[in-house]
């Protein structure tokens, strides 16, 4: 566990600036966003409180919030792929397969280090869409759920986003893991066969859709109002689908990467 943890404090270290941006960035998103929700509940209550004008409309006023979520999103397989070319371009990988530890663990330190990235910017994410939900539903009774908006206490919302995080989080990196897997391992046309393995991965996730849908059906539903419900069978499935991928990539690179 040690070696592990000196690799993963490594990472850390080597991207800080890269991870601190990508941090602050949507903290200050979202704290710009928090303080346009208390303007627009400003504007709704005291100066036009019947007819306000489209943009100040609690609908609208969410714009920052969900802006965070998409950098979050997108960063994060982008995140991951910079971490192992890195090794490469630097010229440090040399050092990386002198280790005398399993690139098991080496690899896995560096997805920790990033996923480290996504549950603190996840978790800054959740505080401002919760924040949002509240004030919205302070300020105008509702209405952009049909009339009634119903909601869920904080650790619930705790709860349902970030199991909804967490498998985003295992299938992208998963995902990511198994193409830098068969990258390095393909002595030609690295760039096709990392296409290649994309898009078979995709294709083989949809088609076992259904199937992995119906295996897991007996976990139920979790109910996150006013948004619907989150089907945890299709969080399972996708999850263990992550796991597969990333298995392939880590054993990959393991077996197949060359100096």
């Amino acid at each position: 566990m040690k070696p592990f943890f000196a690799l993963y404090i490594k990472e850390l270290k080597a991207h800080k600036i890269l991870f601190l941006f990508v941090l602050l960035l949507i903290a200050g998103l979202n704290a710009y966003g928090g303080m346009q929700i208390a303007y627009v509940r400003h504007l709704h209550d005291v100066i036009e409180p019947d007819n306000p004008p489209f943009i100040l409309w609690p609908n609208f006023s969410y714009f920052w919030q969900m802006l965070a979520v998409f950098i979050l999103v997108f960063s994060l397989p982008f995140l991951l792929a910079h971490v192992f070319n890195s090794e490469w371009k630097s010229e440090t990988h040399y050092q990386m397969f002198a280790l005398p530890d399993s690139q098991y663990i080496v690899n896995l330190a560096k997805i920790a280090a990033v996923a480290s990235v996504g549950f603190v910017g996840g978790g800054i994410v959740v505080c401002g869409l919760y924040l949002w939900m509240v004030t919205a539903a302070e300020s105008v009774d509702g209405v952009f759920v049909n009339g009634v908006l119903e909601l869920m206490s904080f650790p619930h919302f705790t709860l349902v986003t970030g199991l909804i995080l967490v498998t985003y989080v295992v299938f992208i990196f998963g995902l990511v893991t198994g193409m830098e897997g068969v990258k390095f391992a393909a002595k030609r046309y690295r760039g096709l066969t990392v296409v290649a393995f994309f898009l078979v991965s995709v294709f083989l996730y949809g088609q076992l859709f259904q199937q992995g849908e119906r295996a897991f059906e007996f976990l139920g539903q979790i109910s996150m109002p006013p948004f619907g419900v989150v089907n945890v069978a299709l969080c399972v499935y996708t999850i263990l689908t992550g796991v597969i991928f990333m298995i392939i990539g880590l054993v990959m690179y393991e077996k197949r990467a060359e100096i």
